[in-house]
């Protein structure tokens, strides 16, 4: 499967660039989570960090697509 790049827009992860897997047509998925990245290793200590969640917007520029933050949820 292919990948494209996406701009996460909103929440803790606002302007972080990441890759996504991609569709056949080059369009990449409707949504995607990441984890929130720890300000330090000792946070670690205190259970995984939520998932953020970033839907598609349907708007992109060169080479980039735009995902725009809807919340977290709890890592199981």
């Amino acid at each position: 499967m292919d990948h494209v790049r996406a701009r996460l827009r909103g929440g803790p992860e606002d302007g972080r660039e990441v890759r996504v897997p991609a569709d056949p047509t080059g369009h990449p998925v409707p949504r995607i989570t990441v984890p929130v990245r720890p300000p330090s290793p000792s946070h670690c200590a205190a259970g995984p960090p939520p998932l953020l969640i970033y839907e598609r917007s349907g708007s992109h520029t060169v080479g980039t697509w735009d995902f725009d933050y809807v919340g977290a949820e709890s890592q199981r």
